[in-house]
This record gives structure tokens, C-alpha cells and sequence, in this order.
């Protein structure tokens, strides 16, 4: 009776199989994994600084071939040598003050009360600096042929700007988040680039950067006023969120001698201010929404946050993708400055966004009007959407072991890193990956200096207190709630022909990485690119 009950029950299977009541319907799998690549590419505008290379060695004081020459690491000496005399002497505080004085002599007229004697004392600070060992340094080296060779080989945009395209295309990354992106619309018309990539959400718009006046200070009639600045980021169709009257777009105008106002059209559609701004595969992805996050300001200048959600075409997965570029800084100053940033209730924040609806982009306000008081609160509140998987990538400019203090809105003493931690419920990378702990503190006990930037500026710097100032830290971070994610080493061209992505790890700031500083030859800015897959 069994038996016969059992071939009954597959009679009746194949019956239901034959009419499709059983068979399985073809669903989205909702698994994805998004490579992403975080990188400030070091802005054209910023990039002609000095910034110090040691690979065309050795180094000689002058063209004449009978000057002295020094190997890639006895000039390091030299340098490291000056910098902690000048350090020693307090000359480093005399070029601080100079600084102040100079900004102060700019602003003054010169029938104003004080003046005389403000530019009487200027002009002592310059004579009391002019005899930094630092200075001397610059002097000594100002012909060098191979310092020279730095500018034209490594830090002209034109060299950089083909080596970022062709690590980033290799790379194969399906987001990108960038920062100091002072060329959005030489990406947009690449050929190669823009074949695989976009940043606009609406491909029937062009992008165009911005217009001045020229009127010193900012003007009304800017694109990028403060009572503009929102409309042309929302208007523009990019994500992309510019510095206005940046020191990028500045640097660049003056390099080029061609000064805010006095631009032919065809300069006006090159030159950018430098921003956030991010791009992702035009056949992975499909953008749904654009926002932006103003970071309050005292003065014309206004910079935003960047988030865009994009629907994944073939798992339908949403991914808010959220970018930023905190102030820059040693100082504790400076991490009060960036903690200001991420979260400050005292401040009048502001956020807009357009969503893709029906057949068009509109403005519309967040849902359940949010109040936002920093960034934080801005990531967590994509972090806590339903449905959605979140990225917040961004150089931060603080390392995690930055030493924790108290600012106005927190109760204990922090900094970036446990802030953004504790505020957005994302995690890090790094520590999913074990390269540090949660602490901040290195994995690896016997390679204490983790990082993501190794640079340094030298002689040939226009800025002669921060020559021999050897930056290496790990500042640029990843925060996500993705599932899991496994880092990508290094970007392979060939077998022998390959670019190593963050983190670099090393024993000391001496030996190596004063040897292996950025940018160089193969690595054309001053970071090095995080590549990272991140299971969704």
C-alpha cells in the first residue's frame, strides 16, 4: 500500500511539473561584490610643489658636471638633517609667524594704521628665515638637474594624468572615488575612460565646469557662490562636488598666467576647481538618487559631501556610495578642525538631493526630515536605509592612531577614526583585513607603519617649512557594511610591470621609505590607490 501511495505522489509531481505550477522561477540573486578603487589622484593644481623623488640618482647640486653629488640616501641625510636643526632652532615657528604677517601685510592698505610697522617686522622674519638651514638647502640645490627632472617626469599633469588612466582601467574597478579631481570633464571626454565609466547621472547632460568673474574674494554672479553653489551641483548632473575658489583652480591660473577674468572660453572648459567625485561602470550600474552634504562655512568657499545610490543591474542590490575630503593638518588644531566636520549640532548643515522619477531628475527632500548635524549623521543615515548596502570612502587626512582629544560635541576625548567608527555603524577595511587593529594600532608589530601615503616635500618646494616634512600615515579609509571584503595588493600590467596599492607597510620612516617616496615615475600621486572587494 506504500509502495503504490509513493508512485501515486510522483504521478502527481509530474503532473504539476508538466503544467509548470513546480517549476522555479529565475530571481535576482541578491550577492554582489563591487570592487571599488579610492584614490586622491593629487590635483593638477597642487601637484608642482616640490614634491620630492629620489630615483634620478645621484643628485647633483648643479648642471656643472664637476659639482658634488650625493647618493638617493646621503641626500636624504642632508635633508632630514636640516629639517630637525631648523626644528631645533625654532626656525620652524619664525616661518609660521612670517606666514601670518605676510596674510595680514596682503589685507592691509597701506595709508591703514600699523602697517609701516607690519611690513617693517615681515620684512625682519623673512631676513631671520632666509638663514634656515632649510633654506640654505634650497639654495644649494636650486640647479639641480635631477630635482628639476622631478617636475617634468613625474609631477607634470599630462605624465600623471595617462599613469592614473591606465592604473585605474587595469584595475578594473566598478565604483571610483576620487578626491582632488580637478579634471572631470578631460575624464569624461577620454575615449578609453569614458567608454567604461561616467560620473553623470543624466547622460543626456554635458558637464561643464564652473565660471568666475574674477572678482577677488568671490562673486554673486559665480556659478559657485555661496547662494549658487547648490544649484550648480544639482543642476550639473555630476557627482561631483568642487572646492569653489579652490587653491587648485588659484595655483593652476596663475601657473598657466591666466588669472580668474581674464580666461578665453576654451580655458574656462579646462580649468576645475579640485573636489570629490565619483564614477562607476555604465553597464554595472544604474544611478536612482544624487545628494550632497554642505560643509558649513564662514567665507565664500563651500565644498560638499558626495552621495549617489546606484541600483546594480544584474542583482538589483542598491549601494549608497558616500565621498569626502576632510581638512588637512598635523596639528591637534587641525583634528578639532576635522572632528568640526564630522559632526558639529552648533552648525547649519545642509542637504539636497535629486532622484531619478518616471523619465526625469527631481529635486526631492529626504525622507522623514532628517536633521543632519556633521558628516556622521549624514553616512548614517544611508547606512541605516533598508535594502541598501553602504561604502564611505574618503582620505581623511588623520591616521587611526592620531592621538585622541576633546572637541566641543563629544563628552570624551576622540578622533576621526573612533568617531567615524562609533557614529555610522559602518567598519573599516583595514581592520576586516587585519592590517590594523581596531585601535588604530598596526597588526604587525615588526612593521609598526602602515600606510597609504609616503611623501615628502623637497628643495625645489615654493614652501621652505614644509621641506624635509616626511608624511607617512595611513589616512585614506574605507568604511562599509558590506559582508566581508578582501583587498587587491597591487595592479599587475605584466609580470614585471606592476603598481602596488595601499597599504604599504614599513619598519621606520628612515631607510626605505625615504628611498620609496610618492609620487614617482610609476605611482603619480602622492596616495596610493585603495582597490578593495567588497562582498555586499
Amino acid at each position: 500500500r506504500k509502495k503504490k501511495r509513493g508512485e501515486g505522489m510522483v504521478k502527481i509531481l509530474k503532473t504539476l511539473a508538466k503544467h509548470n505550477f513546480l517549476r522555479k522561477r529565475k530571481s535576482k540573486s541578491k550577492a554582489a561584490t563591487i570592487r571599488l578603487l579610492q584614490w586622491n589622484i593629487l590635483a593638477d593644481g597642487l601637484g608642482e610643489d616640490g614634491f620630492l623623488a629620489t630615483e634620478f640618482s645621484p643628485i647633483f647640486e648643479s648642471a656643472d658636471v664637476k659639482s658634488k653629488s650625493y647618493s638617493a640616501n646621503e641626500f636624504m641625510k642632508l635633508v632630514r638633517e636640516a629639517k630637525l636643526a631648523d626644528t631645533a632652532s625654532g626656525m620652524a615657528s619664525k616661518f609660521s609667524e612670517l606666514k601670518g604677517a605676510e596674510k595680514m601685510l596682503k589685507k592691509l592698505k597701506e595709508s591703514a594704521e600699523g602697517y609701516s610697522e607690519l611690513r617693517e617686522s615681515t620684512r625682519k622674519l623673512r631676513e631671520e628665515t632666509d638663514r634656515s638651514e632649510l633654506v640654505k638647502l634650497k639654495k644649494q640645490f636650486q640647479n639641480s638637474p635631477q630635482l628639476q627632472k622631478v617636475d617634468g617626469e613625474i609631477l607634470s599633469w599630462s605624465k600623471r594624468s595617462e599613469r592614473i588612466k591606465r592604473i585605474v582601467l587595469q584595475a578594473r574597478p566598478d565604483v571610483i572615488t576620487f578626491q582632488e579631481m580637478d579634471h572631470v570633464q578631460q575624464f569624461l571626454q577620454d575615449k578609453d575612460f569614458s567608454a567604461r565609466y561616467t560620473c553623470m547621472v543624466d547622460a543626456a547632460k554635458a558637464y561643464k565646469p564652473p565660471t568666475y568673474t574674477g572678482h577677488k574674494g568671490g562673486s554673486p554672479h559665480d556659478d559657485l557662490s555661496p547662494d549658487k553653489y547648490f544649484h550648480h551641483l544639482l543642476a550639473s548632473r555630476a557627482a561631483f562636488a568642487p572646492k569653489s575658489y579652490s587653491n587648485a583652480y588659484l595655483f593652476r591660473s596663475k601657473r598657466d598666467a591666466k588669472a580668474p577674468g581674464t580666461h578665453t572660453i576654451d580655458s574656462i572648459d579646462t580649468i576645475d576647481d579640485d573636489g570629490c567625485v565619483i564614477f562607476w561602470k555604465k553597464d554595472t550600474f544604474k544611478p536612482v538618487e544624487l545628494g550632497f552634504l554642505r560643509i558649513p562655512s564662514d567665507t565664500e568657499k563651500s565644498e560638499a559631501v558626495v552621495a549617489l545610490t546606484l541600483q546594480h543591474l544584474k542583482t538589483d542590490t542598491m549601494l549608497n556610495v558616500l565621498t569626502a575630503h576632510l581638512p588637512s593638518g598635523d596639528e591637534h588644531s587641525k583634528e578639532l578642525e576635522r572632528l568640526a566636520v564630522l559632526n558639529n549640532p552648533s552648525a547649519n548643515w545642509t542637504a539636497r538631493r535629486i532622484h531619478f522619477q518616471g523619465k526625469d531628475w527631481k529635486e526631492v527632500p529626504y525622507e522623514d526630515n532628517p536633521k543632519f548635524v556633521g558628516v556622521t549623521s549624514y553616512v548614517k543615515y544611508f547606512a541605516q536605509r533598508k535594502d541598501t548596502q553602504t561604502i564611505f570612502a574618503l582620505d581623511a587626512n588623520s591616521r587611526p592612531s592620531f592621538p585622541r582629544i576633546k572637541s566641543d560635541s563629544s563628552s570624551d576625548e576622540t578622533n576621526v577614526w573612533h568617531t567615524i567608527l562609533s557614529q555610522t555603524t559602518l567598519e573599516s577595511i583595514w581592520v576586516q583585513n587585519a592590517c590594523i587593529k581596531e585601535n588604530g594600532e598596526s597588526s604587525d608589530p615588526k612593521n609598526p607603519f602602515v600606510v597609504s601615503v609616503n611623501k615628502m616635500r623637497g628643495p625645489s618646494s615654493n614652501q621652505p617649512p614644509k621641506i624635509g616634512e616626511h608624511q607617512l600615515e595611513l589616512i585614506d579609509h574605507v568604511f562599509t557594511n558590506g559582508k566581508k571584503s578582501e583587498l587587491v595588493t597591487h595592479v599587475d600590467f605584466n609580470k614585471k610591470d606592476f603598481v602596488p596599492t595601499a597599504p604599504k607597510r614599513y619598519i621606520s620612516k628612515e631607510g626605505d621609505a625615504e628611498i620609496d617616496l610618492f609620487p614617482s615615475s610609476t605611482m603619480p600621486s602622492d596616495h596610493l590607490p585603495v582597490v578593495v572587494n567588497i562582498t555586499m
